[in-house]
Order: structure tokens, then C-alpha cells, then sequence
């Protein structure tokens, strides 16, 4: 739980902002206020019912091997321009105040720009990925169901827009794609409501939403309990002394990331699935708000359970 020499302000002392509505939350900015009232239109396509922020969101069972140590699995800073290296700096010294992860960022940066994964390792990338549709996405590769390595990738060509060229989006986004990296799941899905203080949720309001919050330090402490029986913290790839193995990326749009396995409330994917020979890549996805409210094909009647014990009715 080192500091990475960067000043971090303390996660919020609250496990959630709620209260009010969504045009004024009790206490709320009014800055933040004046912001919504703008976007409510936009949002509002989405059409999501409230849900309640849950504690219990480890992604589906994915997390790094555990042997009672912290997992170290070197977050490698392969960004370039627009302030992404202190970004990043940011969210793993965030991270790192949980007590299950310490990780370090290794000085020379990385040259690792096509975003491979490298066996224990987690990639942070930046490009201009073109209109994609998507913020950032996180994708591990797992073996069973442990996390073998991860990458995070960052798509300046939305981050270049009047929208969500904010220091607020960026680091959101930033903070919570290395949150999938390590295992974790939303706190909230409903694009409509801002019910936490974490960058784990979505939200059309990223002010507040740029750091973990306690709940995802408790996650964490509650994923990563007992001991497996492997050695290194889940930060050791490759052979003692050897460059660690690397697996392809596997791409930036959906035909490239398999086949989806989790849907928002109106039928779009954002988490999907691809098997290769000897391990699978699962891609988490964060959308723009707009592609978020273009409606899916995936229907349901009923509540849908997705990872943990968070339930969606809609």
C-alpha cells in the first residue's frame, strides 16, 4: 500500500450519495446540478430503473491468485500525451490503499502501445481507437476462473470531445477499468442515477465517481481471503529471470471481443466473452453515454441476476 510520490486526496468517508433527485441530490453541488439538468434528455433515453448500490460486486468469481500476500501484479504505464501517466499513477496509488493490493509501476514506461497482454501483468494503454462507441474497455484473460493478466485501453477520440474532455471522465474511467482488471464488477449499472462515491459505477456524472470507494475495499478484502496455495500475489509471470509470456489482444470492437454474456437493462452488451485454446478473454465495457441508450437485442422478462448479488428489474 505504498504511495506512488503523487497527492491523493482520502476516499470519501460515505458508501453513498443518496437522496433528493435526480435533478438535486440532498447536498449536492449545485454546479453538478446545473450539469444534469442539461443532460437529462440524453439520459433519459436510457431507460433504466433505480438500482441500489450493493457492496457484493466481484466480477462473476475472476480474481488473481492469492497466497495471503498482496497481489502485485505490476500495472505497466504504456500511455502517451494528455496527462494519462499521472492518471494512472492516480488510480494505482488508489488502489493500492486497499489492503490486498500493492502494486508498482515500472520506470522506463512500457512500449507495449498495441495493449498484449503479458502474463501477470496489467497493461494501460491510450490511442485514438476511432468512433467505436466506447470510453474504455477492460479485458482479462483467465485460466478457469483466475485472472492471468489484463490490459486497460482509453479512446481519446471520445476523450477529445467537448463531452468528456474532463479531468472528471478521464480519471473515472481510468480508475474503474483497472478496477475490472483486478476482479471487480459495478456497484450500480443505471446510467440514470449517481448512488456512489466510487469510479466502480456508471454514471452520466463522473464528478465524485474518480476514486474507490470503502465498498470496493471491502470486495477486495472479501475476494481475496483464503489462501490458494500459489506463491507471488499473483504478480509473478513467466519464468525466475525470463520475460514474461504474452498473449494477443483481442481487438477494439465487439466482432473482435467473442460473444457477449452480459447485457444493460435494455438489451446492449457491455461484457463479452471469447474462448481461445488454453484460456478465455473476457471484455468489460465502458460505453458512451450514447451508445449506452441505443437500445440491444438481448430481452429478458423478469429480474436479471448479473455477477454477484446485484439484481436488475426492469
Amino acid at each position: 500500500m505504498t504511495s506512488l510520490g503523487i497527492e491523493v486526496g482520502a476516499c470519501p468517508a460515505q458508501y453513498g450519495r443518496t437522496g433528493g433527485d435526480l435533478f438535486g441530490k440532498e447536498g449536492s453541488d449545485p454546479m453538478k446540478t446545473r450539469t444534469k439538468l442539461g443532460m437529462v434528455a440524453t439520459v433519459s433515453a436510457i431507460a433504466m430503473l433505480a438500482t441500489v448500490a450493493d457492496a457484493r460486486h466481484q466480477w462473476r468469481k475472476y480474481e488473481w491468485a492469492y497466497d495471503g500476500t498482496e497481489i502485485d501484479a505490476p500495472v505497466i504505464d504504456n500511455t502517451s500525451g494528455g496527462g494519462w501517466s499521472t492518471r494512472v499513477a492516480k488510480a494505482v496509488n488508489d488502489w493500492n490503499k486497499s489492503s490486498r493490493i500493492e502494486a508498482q509501476i515500472p520506470v522506463p514506461k512500457g512500449t507495449n502501445t498495441n495493449c498484449n497482454f503479458v502474463l501477470g501483468q496489467i497493461q494501460v494503454c491510450n490511442a485514438d481507437y476511432g468512433s467505436t462507441g466506447w470510453l474504455g474497455i477492460a479485458s482479462i484473460s483467465i485460466n478457469g476462473n483466475e485472472i492471468i493478466a489484463g490490459y486497460t485501453k482509453l479512446n481519446d477520440y471520445y476523450f477529445n470531445q467537448p463531452s468528456y474532455n474532463t479531468e472528471d471522465w478521464k480519471q473515472l474511467v481510468t480508475c474503474q477499468e483497472i478496477g475490472h482488471d483486478y476482479g471487480l464488477a459495478h456497484q450500480n449499472e443505471n446510467f440514470m442515477t449517481d448512488a456512489t462515491a466510487s469510479c466502480m459505477e456508471y454514471t452520466s456524472w463522473p464528478e465524485g465517481n474518480t476514486t474507490p470507494d470503502q465498498h470496493d475495499y471491502d470486495q477486495l478484502e472479501a475476494m481475496y481471503t483464503v489462501s490458494d496455495g500459489t506463491t507471488g500475489g499473483g504478480g509473478k509471470g513467466g519464468k525466475p529471470g525470463g520475460k514474461p509470456a504474452t498473449l494477443p489482444s483481442v481487438g477494439n470492437t465487439p466482432d473482435s471481443w467473442g460473444n457477449p454474456i452480459e447485457f444493460l437493462p435494455n438489451g446492449k452488451p457491455h461484457v463479452y466473452e471469447r474462448q481461445f485454446k488454453s484460456y478465455r478473454v473476457i471484455t468489460h465495457v465502458t460505453w458512451t453515454i450514447e451508445a449506452a441508450a441505443e437500445q440491444g437485442d438481448h430481452h429478458d422478462s423478469g429480474p436479471r441476476q448479473h455477477s454477484g448479488d446485484r439484481h436488475f428489474d426492469f
